[in-house]
């Protein structure tokens, strides 16, 4: 964890070159599951942002490296799903650029202008009493349920009051600025010999979508494909029909919404693993009529921890904590399917 000052704490992004004229603002690597990447690609007379930040803060750090690079204005800003580490940030790029447009699939307007909105608005009136259920529970060592602390545990809460302790003053300023221009299935803009092609796969959220760079082959995913893929508002059935189509892009170079740049289609190829093999046991659950607390006892993904989290503990945490969700997603779609 990043120190504080008495009133902030925000990830550093580190805006770095992947590509000629494009550049990625890679969240530090601790703190790659807190909040979003973002991917800036200079055109002939402007810029293109996909994805913004969870706090205003950290979407400024970020503009502010970008003023370092160029000088042209920002044109367009990509939002490639609805939640609110890559979408609050958006009222950063409006204040400064007053003829910016915003960009996102038809579905993830109508997202954000509810879910996002709402969830903004929640986390605002119940972050002050988390984040002192949390130091309180810090200060007598026992967790909810009475247990004393585990040391990873302690460092969880540790990390989730200096982290909402930063984002509330930003959050309390924040509102969402919603998309300008949407589409349904594909959407290209051109500049001189550069296409940027956007192209909707559900999986993650049912508005997600891809940026694609056919020319430098750069694949910026959202996160469809992170370091550990999230599906708490998702559709494992549908995410694993959308990776497979994913594989198909001619691209080099992986850019996720959390996490590092990936290599060739290796960490695709791992990832659709994973969610197949969810899938496809929570499927055999629901056919033998078992519960979701038994099916989430039988299905076994251990073969696929150490690959994905090299024993590190931020990922070691999130692979523990996005599993069973991917389960519960799962068994709800398999359910749906057997009873119609």
């Amino acid at each position: 964890m990043l120190p504080c000052t008495a009133n902030q704490c925000w990830s550093a992004a580190v805006v770095q070159p992947v590509a000629p004229g494009v550049y990625v603002a890679l969240q530090p690597f601790a703190d790659r599951f807190n909040d979003s990447n973002s991917t800036i690609i200079i055109l002939d007379d402007s810029v293109v942002v996909v994805d913004t930040q969870t706090t205003l803060t950290a979407t400024r750090a970020i503009l502010e490296q970008l003023h370092r690079i160029t000088d042209k204005p920002v044109r367009w800003v990509i939002n490639t799903h609805w939640h609110g580490d890559h979408v609050q940030g958006n009222q950063v790029y409006r204040e400064a650029f007053s003829s910016v447009q915003f960009v996102a699939q038809v579905k993830t307007r109508e997202d954000m202008a509810q879910r996002a909105t709402v969830e903004l608005k929640d986390d605002v009136a119940n972050l002050p009493g988390q984040i002192e259920k949390y130091r309180q529970m810090l200060t007598s060592g026992h967790a909810s349920d009475g247990e004393s602390l585990t040391a990873q545990q302690r460092g969880l809460l540790e990390m989730r009051v200096a982290t909402f302790s930063s984002q509330l003053p930003d959050l309390r300023q924040t509102h969402i600025v919603l998309p300008d221009v949407t589409f349904d299935r594909t959407l290209s803009l051109y500049s001189g010999n550069r296409e940027i092609r956007l192209i909707h796969y559900p999986g993650h959220t049912r508005g997600d979508v891809v940026v694609f760079l056919p020319a430098e082959k750069v694949l910026i995913t959202g996160d469809l494909v992170d370091d550990m893929p999230y599906t708490g508002d998702g559709f494992p059935v549908a995410l694993v029909k959308t990776l497979h189509e994913i594989d198909q892009l001619d691209f080099d170079l992986m850019i996720p919404g959390h996490g590092g740049i990936k290599k060739g289609h290796e960490h695709l190829h791992l990832v659709t693993r994973l969610f197949e093999s969810i899938v496809s046991q929570v499927r055999d659950g629901v056919r033998l009529g078992l519960s979701l607390e038994d099916i989430k006892k039988k299905v076994n993904v251990e073969q696929f921890r150490a690959p994905l989290t090299g024993g590190e503990e931020h990922a070691t945490r999130a692979f523990e904590g996005f599993v069973p969700v991917a389960i519960e997603r799962a068994y709800l779609e398999a359910r749906q399917t057997a009873n119609r």
